[in-house]
C-alpha cells in the first residue's frame, strides 16, 4: 500500500475553457505536466463554462479572450463566473497582447498568452489558485 505524503498540497482544481477544440486539449495537457494541476473540466462554449464553474467550483477557470456570454461584450464572462462561484481565480488567455491585454484580462485575476511555455502556463494557474494576502 502507498502513503500518501501530507505535505504534498492538492492539485489545483482546473476548468478550461477555450472555443478551439485542439486548443482546449492541448491546455489541458500540459497544465497536467507535473501532477500539480487537475483538470475538472473542459468546454467552448461560455454559458456550459458558467454553468460547469457553478456546479465543480473549480479553484480556477482558464478562458478564452474572445468567449461571449449570449452575445454580449466578452468581459461579461468573467462577470458571469465569478457570480457563478465567487472563490475561483479566472485566467484569461489571449494571443496576442500588442495593443495591451484585452478587456476582459483586466477583469480577470491573471492574464496570460498563448505564446507561453509550459511551466509558464502551470505557474500562471498555480499562483492564481494561491489565496491572495491582505
Amino acid at each position: 500500500m502507498t502513503q500518501l505524503d501530507s505535505a504534498q498540497p492538492a492539485p489545483c482544481r482546473v476548468l478550461v475553457v477555450d472555443p478551439d477544440d485542439r486548443i482546449r486539449e492541448s491546455l489541458s495537457r500540459l497544465i497536467r505536466i507535473g501532477g500539480r494541476c487537475l483538470v475538472v473540466g473542459t468546454t467552448g462554449d461560455a454559458a456550459e463554462a458558467v454553468s460547469l464553474t457553478r456546479a465543480i467550483s473549480p479553484d480556477v477557470v482558464m478562458v478564452d479572450h474572445r468567449l461571449t456570454v449570449e452575445g454580449a461584450d466578452p468581459s461579461r464572462i468573467v462577470d458571469e463566473l465569478r457570480r457563478a462561484a465567487p472563490e475561483t481565480r479566472i485566467i484569461v488567455l489571449n494571443f496576442s497582447d500588442s495593443a495591451g491585454p484585452p478587456d476582459t484580462a483586466t477583469r480577470a485575476d491573471a492574464y496570460i498568452r498563448k505564446t507561453f511555455r509550459p511551466h509558464e502556463l502551470i505557474d500562471a494557474v498555480i499562483n492564481a489558485a494561491r489565496p491572495t494576502v491582505a
